[in-house]
């Protein structure tokens, strides 16, 4: 059986589809249309900050489709 890492939001509950680099991919347990991108806080890797703006967000996805 393989471990699945499951962060909360706002109450609810997301797994991490994939971490590539320090951005971790994240996907609503119960909503597979909901997702988000994080990424670790430098300080903290047991922090997970929002993306800076719209060119990270760009950086990020194209980590993902390459």
């Amino acid at each position: 059986m393989q471990e699945v890492m499951i962060y909360t939001f706002n109450d609810m509950n997301y797994i991490l589809v994939d971490r590539i680099d320090n951005y971790l991919y994240l996907s609503n347990e119960n909503n597979p249309h909901d997702m988000m991108i994080r990424k670790e806080d430098p300080n903290d890797p047991n922090v997970l900050l929002p993306l800076e703006d719209d060119d990270e967000f760009e950086q990020a996805l194209l980590l993902l489709t390459r």
